[in-house]
């Protein structure tokens, strides 16, 4: 865990500091959807989130056991119902009983997050540079894509709206989308594949 958090802290200085050569070196590949093909920005970050969905689904699929995790969702769902019911009759024998079986659970489910956590690199590899090509477009939109697309949208609840205004919890109105779109279209792409 220790080492997971001291990943984590590394790559998030690394990207503070990486962004925008990340998000320039990027706009060389990806600036032609909004200046040269005009597409709408928030179609660009519907196909994104379609793309970052995919082959992060797909990897998961290849390199986690989905027996295993049905398996141990089955076990800690039973679990967690006989627990609580031990609870509350408050049967303190058979909750001492459980304490054992308890650890068994736990560790069944540490298996399978670890599992979850071996391709995270390589979904990495392709997500990092595509939101430092957002982040770096986002900027300042109106310089960057005002004369080639829209810099407003219509989002739900909240009107019209720019793509760099917050919305909610302080997030801008583009990570918002995207979350949404990625969201959805992963859970279609997962249930497709049987995850």
């Amino acid at each position: 865990m220790t080492r997971l958090l001291l990943l984590y802290l590394a790559m998030t200085v690394a990207y503070a500091v990486l962004r925008e050569p990340i998000g320039r070196a990027m706009d060389v590949v990806l600036g032609g959807f909004v200046t040269t093909l005009h597409v709408p920005l928030f179609i660009t970050i519907l196909i994104l989130s379609v793309i970052t969905g995919s082959y992060s689904s797909l990897l998961l699929n290849r390199f986690v056991d989905q027996e295993q995790v049905k398996q141990s969702q089955a076990k800690m769902r039973d679990f967690q119902k006989v627990y609580r019911e031990a609870q509350l009759a408050g049967d303190k024998g058979k909750l001492k009983k459980l304490e054992s079986e308890r650890a068994e659970v736990m560790e069944l489910s540490m298996e399978v997050q670890s599992q979850t956590m071996r391709p995270m690199p390589y979904i990495l590899i392709i997500s990092l540079p595509l939101f430092g090509w957002l982040s770096y477009i986002m900027l300042d939109p109106e310089k960057t894509l005002a004369p080639y697309v829209p810099t407003m949208m219509i989002f739900p609840f909240f009107g019209t709206t720019g793509y760099t205004s917050s919305v909610i919890l302080g997030f801008p109105v583009w990570l918002v989308w995207y979350l949404v779109c990625s969201l959805v279209f992963t859970q279609v792409i997962r249930k497709t594949l049987g995850m």
